[in-house]
C-alpha cells in the first residue's frame, strides 16, 4: 500500500492530477478532499511549535508526541483502507496539506509519495480572486476570509508562497526523492509526456488512453457541490484536459497587479521557470 498525497496552491490543478492518478483501478476512486487528515497533521505541526508552552504537559518528549500523532494519522488511513477495500494504493488530495507534507513524511516515512502541483502565480491568484467574488455573491461567510474580501496582491502572493515553501525547502534527500513537482502548464500542454512522468514516479498503471479517461472513476458530483465547495467549482471538472486556462490572468488582473506579482514574486518566477512580462 502506497499513500499518494496531492497538494499545491488551490486553483493550481490538483483535482485534475487526482483524477489522472485515480484512473488506475488499483487506487480508490476520486473522492473529496481529506480535510480531516489535514487537521490531524496541522495539530501535530502546531504541537511541535508550542511544545514548551503546551505540549510538554501532555507528552514526555517529541518522540512521544510523534508516536501519538502517527497513531492518529495511521488510524485514519486504516479507516480509508476499510472503506475502499478494493484499493491497493490510496490517492488523497488536499491542496493546503502541502504546507505540512514534511510533517506527513515525519509521521509515516515509509510507503508515502507526494505530488505537488505548480501553476503560474498570476493565473493561480486570478483564479483565487474569482473564487472570492463567487463567495461574496453566494453569501458564503464561513470561508470568506480577508484573503477573499480584499483584492490584496501582497496577501495572495504570501499565501501562494506559503503553500510551496515548506516542501521545496525541506532538507531531506529521501523526502525530495519521494516528491514529484509537476507544472499545470506542462500537464495540459503535453499530457502524454506528463502522464509518462507520473507513471514513472508513482508506478501506477497509467496509459496514454487515460488522458482521455480522466474523471471516469469519480465519486464526487462536482456540479452538485453545496456550501463552501461551490465557489471552488470549475467548469473544467469532468471535461477533457484543456489549455484554455493558461494566461487567463490577463482577463482578470490589471497591469499594476501583474507588475506587483512579477516583481515581488520574482524569486518564484525564476525558481519555477515562468516568463516575466518585463524580461
Amino acid at each position: 500500500m502506497t499513500y499518494f498525497f496531492i497538494g499545491g496552491c488551490p486553483r493550481s490543478g490538483t483535482t485534475l492530477v487526482q483524477s489522472i492518478l485515480c484512473s488506475d483501478p488499483a487506487t480508490n476512486p476520486l473522492i473529496g478532499e481529506v480535510g480531516y487528515l489535514y487537521h490531524l497533521v496541522e495539530a501535530y505541526h502546531s504541537a511541535k511549535l508550542d511544545f514548551e508552552s503546551q505540549g510538554r504537559y501532555f507528552f514526555n518528549d517529541f518522540i512521544d508526541l510523534k508516536q501519538f500523532s502517527t497513531s492518529l494519522v495511521q488510524s485514519f488511513l486504516n479507516q480509508l483502507q476499510k472503506h475502499y477495500t478494493d484499493a491497493t494504493d490510496l490517492v488523497l488530495k488536499h491542496p493546503v496539506l502541502s504546507r505540512f507534507f514534511p510533517d506527513v513524511y515525519e509521521l509515516l516515512e515509509e510507503n508515502v509519495k507526494f505530488i505537488v502541483v505548480i501553476r503560474d502565480p498570476r493565473d493561480t491568484i486570478s483564479s483565487l480572486i474569482q473564487v472570492g467574488e463567487r463567495m461574496k455573491q453566494q453569501g458564503n461567510k464561513r470561508h470568506l476570509t480577508s484573503l477573499f474580501t480584499q483584492r490584496n496582491m501582497a496577501e495572495y502572493l504570501k499565501f501562494y508562497q506559503s503553500i510551496y515553501a515548506p516542501a521545496w525547502n525541506f532538507k531531506s534527500d529521501d523526502f525530495q526523492s519521494k516528491t514529484c513537482y509537476i507544472k499545470y502548464e506542462y500537464l495540459v500542454c503535453d499530457p502524454n509526456s506528463a502522464l509518462q512522468d507520473l507513471r514513472n514516479f508513482t508506478g501506477l498503471n497509467l496509459t496514454p488512453s487515460d488522458v482521455e479517461k480522466v474523471w471516469k472513476r469519480n465519486l464526487v458530483e462536482h456540479s452538485q457541490l453545496q456550501d463552501a465547495a461551490q465557489p471552488f467549482y470549475s467548469d473544467l471538472y469532468g471535461q477533457p484536459i484543456s489549455q484554455t486556462r493558461i494566461q487567463k490572468y490577463q482577463q482578470v488582473l490589471n497591469a499594476d497587479e501583474i507588475d506587483f506579482i512579477e516583481h515581488q514574486g520574482l524569486e518564484i518566477f525564476k525558481l519555477f521557470g515562468y516568463p516575466l512580462s518585463f524580461d
